[in-house]
């Protein structure tokens, strides 16, 4: 009965996240300015980190994972590791973000358990609907939109078809989130936008006000 509490409990969490950080270290001299910049976005109201390496060794992968499994706990924010459910384990994240060609959600459960959030990737409306029928707790979406169709047309679809949260992703900035608005985004996932701005903090809460 607990795990089932503790499932949904963390799916309702899951549902009131918008504005979700993508980690890259790739551009910081040191683990610790890449840690403070982790810090000052949750304290600037960044809820959901989704933390992604992919040049840096696993056993650097491990610590900086327990470090920012800390500092989410002290902000309330929700810690998933990208592609690794291994590492995810070892630091007790909340969940593993999956690719297209990465492990099946199912798989990831194994690993980490029933009560573990699985996100996934998509491009498109065919992505998204696999990415449901396998299990996925969340989606983030970056729309690669076919011939005739646009990105305004995605979201609106996703709106009206998905009831699972969906976070918009891609090239999204202070120049061009009201469009994204306009067009109703109510979840974003950034990188850049935040990790290397000079004030992540004062970012994220300039995003937060424009995100309904």
């Amino acid at each position: 009965m607990w795990n089932k509490l503790k499932e949904q409990f963390n799916l309702l969490k899951l549902e009131k996240k918008k504005l979700c950080l993508i980690t890259n270290s790739d551009k910081f001299v040191s683990k610790d300015e890449f840690l403070d910049a982790v810090a000052s976005a949750l304290q600037g109201g960044v809820d959901m980190i989704m933390f992604r390496e992919t040049v840096i060794p696993d056993s650097v992968i491990v610590e900086l994972g327990h470090k920012i499994r800390t500092l989410c706990d002290e902000y309330g924010a929700t810690f998933i590791v990208n592609n690794r459910a291994d590492i995810a384990s070892i630091v007790e994240a909340d969940g593993v973000h999956l690719g297209q060609d990465d492990i099946c959600a199912e798989d990831a459960k194994l690993v980490l358990g029933e009560n573990a959030i699985i996100g996934i990737t998509a491009h498109n409306p065919k992505e998204i609907v696999n990415a449901i029928n396998q299990g996925a707790d969340y989606i983030t979406f970056e729309a690669f939109p076919e011939k005739g169709e646009t990105v305004e047309d995605y979201i609106e679809w996703v709106n009206n078809n998905v009831e699972i949260p969906v976070f918009i992703a891609g090239e999204i900035n202070m120049n061009n989130i009201p469009q994204h608005i306009s067009m109703g985004t109510k979840k974003i996932a950034l990188t850049e936008a935040i990790m290397y701005s000079q004030s992540p903090e004062l970012t994220a809460r300039q995003f937060l006000t424009y995100l309904p």
